[in-house]
């Protein structure tokens, strides 16, 4: 293995037998052995169930990987083989460096075992001599926080008392690749806070991450790449914003078909929060030249998606002039529009978001946060959305997502019509008064005061 690859993965596959019947387990272990002596056709008394085939991929030194995948894709399955702690059906893992692994809840912990005692058991089992634990055993309690808990067997702890413990142990280990559960999850804001913090000082080290999490936040702040896994196989693995983007594409397609499926009409709940004016008909605001640009539409073909029913036919960044833009000076005013037209009968709110390179979402805006009421579409309809804001941005490269959404439960679930990622790129340049450190400068008031009298020392 190349010195520059931390973990391989050429054609893992774990199977297990499924057993319908206790029984059947009985007859696997004796009586294929007994036919094969009688010369008769060998028979399984088990169904296969392919937990994970044939999965390939390099992760190098230093790199940060997030696997993403909906519950039973194969995520923890995966991690397990890579650590050893699984045997795969085929295929083969090679890794470099010590691996620290927090893959679930209490894993490598004796619960009879004070805390105290587990630290100990848990960095031998990591590869750390009793000499360098005592060393760093300070570090570790610091970090846990858990106060005289240290002390007392770890059956009596909660969960999240648990995988405090555990990840302290894991990150002071200062290991060459760290692999980490969904195990995180459990843990309070402080503490998810704080561990987020020690994966970032990990990775500046230059150890590999695997991390596996179902916050696509976390994957596309974290980490620059990205596997992405469903039903056992690796659909796609590239930098994690492409594949966070494709995976979040078809968790919306999917919970678009759900909706579908359940709730083929708004809820009244739904109907009711739309107002009497949706319902009466669409309020137009003035007229504008529609766009219906055969350029956009083969443009975006590659990352547009949605149910139909209505379609983005172009997107325009407009500058104070009304002249189309692609580069923003440091909080211009720019105006958004929405060129779209309806082919079915439905209340639907057109939305936007402007998402930084990582495909973070930065701002957004859409009808309920702007006070207005749903749109209600019928078919043949075309309408111009415009929205005008300031873009107070850090300086670099952007993107605008447009969408049409038709809420099924306001502000929980929505069926999506349509979808356009990238519908405009743009890139914000430097402000010439100070730096911007943050993604949003949203210009605070300043003051420097002097003490009162009385509050004064003497």
């Amino acid at each position: 293995m190349c010195s520059d690859v931390a973990i391989r993965v050429e054609g893992l596959s774990k199977c297990y037998h499924i057993y319908d019947r206790p029984q059947d387990r009985l007859k696997q272990a004796l009586l294929p052995r007994v036919r094969q002596t009688l010369g008769l056709a060998p028979h399984s008394y088990f169904r296969e169930f392919w937990a994970l085939r044939d999965v390939s991929f390099e992760i190098r030194q230093g790199e940060t990987a997030g696997i993403l995948g909906r519950n039973g894709s194969g995520k923890s399955t995966l991690l397990q083989m890579i650590c050893g702690t699984l045997t795969p059906t085929s295929g083969h893992v090679q890794t470099q460096g010590r691996i620290a692994a927090l893959l679930e809840l209490g894993s490598g912990f004796n619960p009879e075992f004070t805390g105290r005692e587990n630290v100990f058991l848990n960095a031998t089992i990591l590869g750390m001599s009793e000499e360098e634990t005592a060393e760093r055993f300070d570090d570790i309690a610091a970090f846990a926080d858990i106060g005289d808990h240290l002390d007392q067997p770890v059956k009596t702890y909660s969960s999240g008392m648990y995988v405090r413990l555990a990840f302290a142990v894991n990150i002071m280990s200062r290991p060459r690749i760290m692999v980490v559960d969904e195990a995180l999850a459990v843990g309070d804001m402080n503490f998810q806070a704080k561990c987020m913090t020690a994966l970032s000082r990990i990775q500046d080290s230059g150890a590999t991450v695997l991390f596996v999490s179902h916050d696509i936040g976390s994957i596309r702040s974290l980490c620059s790449q990205a596997i992405y896994l469903d039903h056992g196989r690796m659909v796609s693995q590239g930098p994690a914003p492409q594949i966070v983007q494709a995976y979040v594409k078809n968790m919306r397609q999917e919970m678009s078909a759900e909706v579908r499926r359940f709730a083929r009409e708004p809820s009244p709940a739904l109907l009711n929060a739309a107002g009497a004016e949706a319902l009466s008909g669409d309020t137009a605001d003035g007229t504008l030249d529609f766009q219906d640009s055969a350029e956009f539409a083969a443009r975006v073909a590659t990352h547009r998606y949605g149910a139909g029913g209505a379609r983005i036919c172009a997107v325009e960044m407009l500058d104070g002039d009304g002249q189309a833009t692609s580069f923003v000076d440091f909080n211009d005013e720019v105006c958004i529009r929405i060129h779209f037209e309806a082919d079915c009968d439905r209340l639907v709110s057109v939305n936007f978001a402007i998402l930084d390179d990582k495909k973070i979402n930065i701002v957004s805006g859409g009808f309920g946060p702007a006070g207005r009421d749903l749109l209600a579409l019928e078919p043949g309809m075309r309408r111009i959305v415009e929205y005008r804001l300031r873009l107070p941005l850090r300086d670099g490269h952007y993107a605008v997502r447009a969408q049409i959404a038709a809420p099924i439960v306001r502000d929980e679930t929505s069926d999506y019509l349509d979808v356009v990622e990238d519908a405009v790129v743009f890139q914000v340049a430097k402000w010439d008064q100070a730096r911007v450190w943050s993604k949003v400068h949203l210009f605070p008031t300043l003051r420097v005061c002097e003490p009162s009298e009385a509050a004064r020392p003497e």
